[in-house]
């Protein structure tokens, strides 16, 4: 290993330790996961990897090839086959930090907590055991500093095509690793080879990362042409092009929701700010703090290699949680995934300054760090068993049994994907229209109503705040839904 970039390792370390620090949140994940289909996003997501569909922008191909795979696992049901793809794709962020942090500090115990803490938080544990993008994308923003780690150490080009490769790859997961590319491209740049005086050994790479993205995203007009079962685009915006450019840009760059981005006004985000900072305290603790902000410090002011990676950390979180903080969306609070990644990174660096500055410290350190690991498992087990939670699944159910034939249900985002599930994927309930009134809003809800009620169709909805003039509602409790019928000629407008 070259001197001049990681730190010396420490003695023999078990040849199977990186397999145990995957293992250990693997089973931690399999034992907590949703047991079958959950709401919200992932119903979506398993439906969409299951059919082979379009989902909501960006589109998100690559997780949905890859939950295609695991869809056809001989185990539970497909919820649960494509939930196991983040419980997998979180293991791995834990494997890929553990050899980083292994790397970058010569200390295996290090890498070893550093990941396991990561793991045992909450906000990368509540997206490891049900269907959603944050795992995978925090797998890919971890692979690709261990990656880049590695080319600066050993000067093997493989290992920068290999980082081009799954950058590519990897936006077509979530576009947001868009974010990473200022910290990505000072690891790169800072890494005093001779990349300027040989331009190729940036171009190729790069080049490769441009043409995983498009291969991955040529899904999008590939299955759009093939009509699948789940189709967005189709349903709710007939007006956009999959098989042109300019219609396949609108749905990577988030055309569905482009309203949101930097909608919050400036004066609220330092409110924002802090509501980041409490949320980051408590998921990890003020001793996990303390020894993160010794790290940070530790490593702008440590050796070179600490130096240019700090940076790059640093730019990580400023980049992805400066885009998140004005970004105008409901479900916010759990979208600063990779902003929890560097702040267990510091606390490795902060560890590491710790026993370089008080040797006698070591055994001390371990034993703090193991009971911090500890602490999380067991205050965040009792919030994050999901093993017996089968809510969403038995909501859509009940929803589905108490329609009448070929009625038209119109639900948010809380119902309707479950909805969607249990008929493109298990096939229940053919003949029921299924719509997403976040897509067709109050006036397109209400004329699709109108057109069924008058064509002799019943029509049912879990967001009444989508029927009110011209409606009467009327709730339906055995199915915990509501009927929406026509008021009657001269009839007062009835809210629920």
């Amino acid at each position: 290993m070259s001197q001049k970039s990681c730190a010396k390792p420490e003695g023999r370390v078990p040849s199977g330790l990186g397999l145990l620090v995957f293992l250990a949140p693997f089973c931690l994940y399999v034992n907590t996961m949703a047991p079958t289909v959950y709401g919200l996003d992932s119903a979506e997501l398993a439906t969409g990897a299951y059919t082979l569909g379009i989902v909501h922008s960006p589109g998100s191909p690559l997780f949905l090839m890859v939950g295609w795979l695991f869809s056809h696992l001989p185990l539970g049901d497909v919820g649960w086959r494509v939930n196991l793809v983040s419980v997998v794709a979180g293991s791995l962020s834990a494997f890929f930090v553990y050899s980083t942090m292994r790397r970058l500090t010569g200390r295996a115990w290090i890498g070893v907590v550093t990941a396991w803490l990561l793991a045992s938080s909450y906000y990368l544990w509540v997206w490891a055991i049900v269907a959603e993008l944050y795992a995978p994308h925090l797998c890919v923003v971890s692979a690709l500093l261990w990656l880049l780690l590695k080319w600066r150490d050993t000067r093997r080009d493989g290992f920068l095509w290999a980082a081009g490769i799954l950058s590519g790859l990897g936006l077509g997961n979530h576009t947001s690793l868009v974010l990473a590319g200022p910290g990505l491209a000072w690891l790169v740049l800072s890494s005093g080879q001779s990349l300027w005086r040989k331009p190729w050994r940036i171009i190729g790479p790069g080049l490769a990362s441009i043409s995983a993205f498009v291969a991955v995203f040529s899904y999008l007009p590939i299955r759009h042409a093939a009509h699948p079962a789940l189709d967005y685009i189709r349903d709710y915006f007939p007006q956009i092009d999959l098989s042109s450019v300019k219609g396949c840009l609108w749905m990577i760059q988030g055309g569905m929701f482009e309203s949101l981005y930097f909608s919050e006004p400036l004066a609220r985000i330092g409110g924002h700010l802090v509501r980041l900072t409490m949320q980051l305290l408590a998921n990890y603790g003020i001793v996990v703090a303390v020894i993160s902000l010794l790290g940070l410090f530790a490593g702008l002011t440590g050796s070179r290699e600490r130096r240019h990676f700090s940076i790059t950390c640093l730019l990580l979180f400023v980049c992805h949680s400066g885009f998140y903080l004005s970004y105008g969306a409901l479900d916010i609070d759990w979208m600063y995934s990779v902003s929890y990644l560097i702040i267990a990174l510091f606390f490795g660096l902060g560890l590491a300054a710790l026993e370089q500055r008080i040797p006698a410290s070591s055994v001390v350190l371990k034993w703090i760090a193991g009971l911090l690991v500890l602490r999380l498992v067991w205050f965040n087990y009792p919030y994050l068993d999901l093993s017996h939670d089968v809510s969403a699944r038995a909501t859509g159910e009940r929803i589905m049994a108490v329609m009448k034939p070929d009625a038209l249900f119109v639900g948010m985002w809380e119902h309707e994907p479950i909805l969607a599930y249990l008929q493109l994927v298990e096939h229940q309930r053919p003949d029921v229209r299924v719509i997403n009134g976040v897509f067709t809003g109050p006036v397109g809800a209400a004329q699709l109503a109108r057109q069924t009620l008058h064509a002799g169709h019943p029509v049912y909805t879990t967001a009444t705040n989508l029927f009110w003039q011209g409606f009467t509602i009327h709730y339906v409790p055995e199915g915990l839904c509501y009927g929406v019928e026509l008021d009657a000629p001269g009839e007062p407008d009835q809210k629920p």
